[in-house]
């Protein structure tokens, strides 16, 4: 009997939220795949879910107004209660499914697989361990399976011709789990640069950059290239950027196809965090940083120099 998956993803935005296309192809590779969007979802948003391949009913969530969105209790509750008929339910590894997949293990009694990089078969799925540098296979004895997709580990769903049938639903929330906890705004965060999660490029700076006594300098070379700018934990705790831009094993997960660190030492807490970048440039003056093991292209440099010489050469016109 094929396997019936129920993938979640929170949307906001005129575009499909990024990792839901990964999370539908992870979904495809079990089964018929039906797709719930909770949040605001304009027409744009949903004409791109209907058309990912694999995609066989698009649910909608309809709030016009992202305070009237449950608090994660109460989806959970709802999640649940929508479960019956699905033996997957996948959620890509975002805030969002990291908050709401275990309270809905919790409520099913079931555990959850979190952090999904593989699926050998309907039972038994890949994940890492000890920041990445082992993969635990895990065999669940029965269904349904709950999992979190980290998205940078599959590709993206391609685009079917044949949409899929849209349905609008309520979800079905217990009396007793409203108003445990309610929203009361939703402030995305300000600036013009990609997402973190999602940018083909990423300039990322580390304690190095405390000489200077901000980012300027990473963030000046990140506009330059159209990129996002990432951190360390240890400069996120020295105040030197703001949390959301922390990667690493307990920050984000990027995939970008070029990574640059610089005056980055290369933890093994902010390498789990750019195992998936598809080029990765280490710039520190220190030869013995582990972050040099890593790279694709190594410079022993001070980052001082090294970067004003390439923003220099991003302004000078090509021969």
């Amino acid at each position: 009997m094929k396997s019936r998956v129920l993938v979640v993803s929170d949307q906001e935005g005129l575009d499909l939220k990024a990792g839901v296309a990964n999370a539908v192809a992870a979904g495809a590779l079990l089964g018929e795949v039906t797709l719930l969007l909770i949040g605001r979802v304009c027409q744009q948003a949903i004409q791109q879910a209907s058309e990912l391949a694999g995609v066989s009913e698009l649910l909608l969530t309809g709030f016009s107004d992202s305070r009237e969105i449950p608090g994660s209790e109460s989806l959970a509750a709802g999640i649940v209660n929508l479960m019956e008929g699905y033996s997957h339910l996948l959620m890509p590894a975002s805030s969002f499914g990291r908050d709401i997949l275990p309270r809905v293990a919790g409520l099913m009694d079931q555990p959850p697989v979190t952090e999904v990089v593989g699926i050998r078969d309907d039972h038994t799925f890949i994940r890492p361990l000890h920041a990445g540098n082992a993969l635990a296979t895990v065999q669940l004895s029965e269904l349904p399976a709950l999992l979190t997709i980290r998205t940078t580990a599959f590709a993206p769903a391609s685009t079917s011709p044949t949409p899929a049938p849209i349905r609008k639903i309520t979800l079905n929330i217990p009396q007793e789990s409203h108003g445990l906890s309610r929203r009361l705004g939703f402030t995305p965060s300000p600036g013009e640069r990609p997402d973190l999660n999602t940018a083909r490029i990423v300039v990322a700076g580390g304690q190095g950059v405390a000489e200077a006594g901000s980012f300027e300098l990473i963030e000046a070379v990140a506009d330059g290239l159209g990129g996002a700018v990432g951190a360390t934990r240890a400069a996120v705790d020295g105040g030197l950027a703001p949390n959301d831009w922390q990667i690493g094993q307990t920050g984000r997960i990027i995939g970008p196809d070029i990574y640059i660190g610089a005056g980055i030492s290369g933890a093994i807490q902010h390498l789990a965090g750019i195992k998936d970048a598809r080029c990765i440039v280490a710039i520190n003056s220190d030869p013995t940083a582990p972050l040099h093991s890593v790279a694709d292209v190594s410079l022993t440099m001070d980052l001082f120099e090294a970067l004003p010489a390439l923003m220099e050469a991003l302004d000078r016109p090509l021969d």
